[in-house]
């Protein structure tokens, strides 16, 4: 979007669904969903084909597979590099600490991707749909979907569950948030 113009127009994809790398106006997404930004490159959860990708915005843009298949049934719970890692509909992403977080959703996981080398490994949660608070592997998520950082502090929305959960990026200690007494004009949740 330009904003002195108000002018909105495609940046990248050429609508239709697959995934191809290259030129902006040749490149294609299937289900791109979050998004997220080091300032160099635009990265986004290309969900339906289970993958990473990467569009610059400087003066020479492409689109990159950072990591996963690429390939629409090139789904699965599988760490490594670049066209080796396989997610499962990773919905989203956030870049922090110099890495991208994945909420690899349908392996109910998150991931740490680095995003020029494109190594990717699981950091939280043990792949069982489930509810656990706790560190690193020893916890349980539901779907997560989105994810928003402050400082280092990782938020996940954990769907499935209807909880917000926090991670401590530091110790990957997460913990679910609380909001008991919190109000709204008609309605308050119990303390």
């Amino acid at each position: 979007m330009q904003l002195d113009t108000g002018t909105i127009a495609v940046y990248a994809g050429n609508g239709q669904e697959s995934c191809v790398d290259g030129n902006l106006a040749e490149s294609a997404f299937s289900q791109p969903s979050g998004l997220s930004t080091d300032r160099s490159e635009l990265f986004v959860a290309d969900s339906e084909i289970s993958s990473i990708r990467a569009i610059g915005i400087d003066e020479n843009p492409k689109v990159r597979t950072v990591c996963g298949s690429g390939e629409l049934f090139g789904f699965g719970d599988k760490d490594g590099r670049g066209d080796d890692v396989r997610l499962q509909h990773c919905l989203g992403l956030e870049y922090v600490q110099n890495y991208l977080w994945v909420a690899d959703t349908y392996n109910h996981r998150i991931k740490r991707i680095d995003h020029r080398s494109g190594n990717c490994i699981t950091m939280i949660g043990d792949g069982k749909a489930g509810h656990l608070d706790g560190k690193g592997l020893h916890t349980q998520f539901f779907e997560p979907s989105g994810l928003s950082a402050i400082g280092p502090h990782l938020f996940v929305a954990d769907t499935n569950n209807h909880a917000i959960r926090q991670v401590e990026l530091n110790t990957l200690e997460v913990t679910t948030l609380n909001f008991s007494g919190l109000c709204a004009p008609d309605l308050c949740l119990p303390d």
